[in-house]
């Protein structure tokens, strides 16, 4: 009890039947309420902060469908002004293995939440202010590779050629950088809609075809269930999947084999993409989802990049309600793929069961 006293951060453990057992000092002052009068109540039931209160007592109600949840809160703390607090609640099992209770975390992240908006903001001025000369640049070196100035030598027409591209690679990192902030405004996966999976298919690889067969890079596509529906974000599901077909053409030697695949798994579909490139240490399989993390050093790294794809991949998968899991090691290729539930109607359907209405409009 004397280490739970003095710990840094809030402990609210409640027990089996929802109401609280035990709260630490600091959760008191967290929560706005105290030990004395919340014991045996549940913490939908107590008077205090009411984001967080709130906050505490959504997540205890989806432990009975995940093992631990994870969310910032924003509070509004009369001696601190606006406060953001992490908290973490996961299931308690005692010795037998049943549900004894559940634990809930609260820690202080106003610094580090504080530092990052600021980064944010910066990183999308600078940004946008990219945006203006580049906008420039990328339509004069689009007129004259149409010949719109004038005619061009083959030499002089490579040269366009290339400008006009290097504009593109730069603007596609520019827009990554604008995008930046929207993963902690939670912007990801709002617009839903319901679409069918052949649709989805159709063109997702266009963007990676040609530099496949420049470095003779064998691409395959298999698409299982192309009949079935998704209900999500079309344009962010999109940039996910083309994010990790992205990552397997950057990291695949010439001559190598990348297959993409949308396959039947359970109760959903599964996106697949699946290489035989360089591979990633199992020791950088959580960090390689970071912000702006590279493995390789960013002074002498061949391969380009800001280290916002995966990142950004990640944020929109979890904002459908997944999360990508990754099969890798060393100089053995590697293995991403997330999973979704299908879609009928807006009613989620079994896999691979028959469908009596197929191509109907949902």
């Amino acid at each position: 009890m004397n280490i739970i006293t003095n710990i840094m951060d809030g402990i609210v453990f409640v027990d089996r039947g929802g109401n609280v057992a035990l709260m630490n000092p600091v959760a008191e002052d967290l929560l706005g309420a105290k030990f004395f009068v919340a014991i045996g109540k549940p913490v939908v039931a107590l008077q205090g902060r009411k984001e967080l209160l709130q906050a505490v007592a959504a997540d205890h109600a989806r432990m009975d469908r995940q093992r631990e949840v994870t969310q910032t809160v924003e509070v509004h703390h009369d001696a601190q002004d606006i406060m953001f607090i992490k908290c973490t609640t996961s299931r308690v099992l005692d010795w037998r293995g049943q549900l004894a209770g559940v634990l809930t975390a609260l820690r202080d992240v106003t610094a580090e939440h504080k530092t990052d908006q600021l980064r944010n903001q910066y990183l999308s001025i600078v940004a946008h202010e990219l945006r203006t000369p580049l906008t420039g640049i990328k339509t004069f070196a689009t007129m004259m590779a149409k010949g719109s100035l004038g005619p061009l030598s083959d030499r002089q027409q490579r040269v366009c050629d290339a400008i006009r591209e290097q504009s593109v690679r730069l603007e596609h990192q520019i827009d990554k950088l604008i995008n930046l902030g929207n993963l902690e405004a939670c912007e990801y996966g709002q617009d839903r809609e319901s679409f069918p999976v052949a649709e989805f298919a159709a063109g997702l690889l266009a963007p990676f075809e040609q530099p496949a067969r420049d470095r003779k890079i064998a691409l395959t596509f298999d698409v299982e269930g192309d009949d079935l529906w998704l209900q999500a974000d079309r344009a962010d599901l999109r940039r996910a999947c083309q994010t990790l077909v992205e990552n397997a053409v950057k990291f695949t030697r010439d001559g190598g084999h990348i297959a993409v695949a949308i396959e039947l798994s359970g109760a959903g579909l599964r996106f697949r993409v699946t290489d035989d490139g360089v591979g990633v240490d199992p020791r950088y399989h959580r960090r390689i989802f970071e912000k702006f993390f590279q493995v390789e050093d960013p002074l002498t790294r061949h391969h380009g990049g800001a280290g916002l794809g995966l990142f950004v991949a990640k944020g929109i998968v979890e904002a459908h309600g997944s999360r990508i899991e990754v099969s890798s090691q060393l100089g053995q290729g590697a293995d991403f793929s997330f999973a979704l539930p299908v879609h009928k109607q807006g009613v989620p359907v079994i896999a691979g069961a028959k469908n009596p209405s197929q191509g109907a409009q949902p």
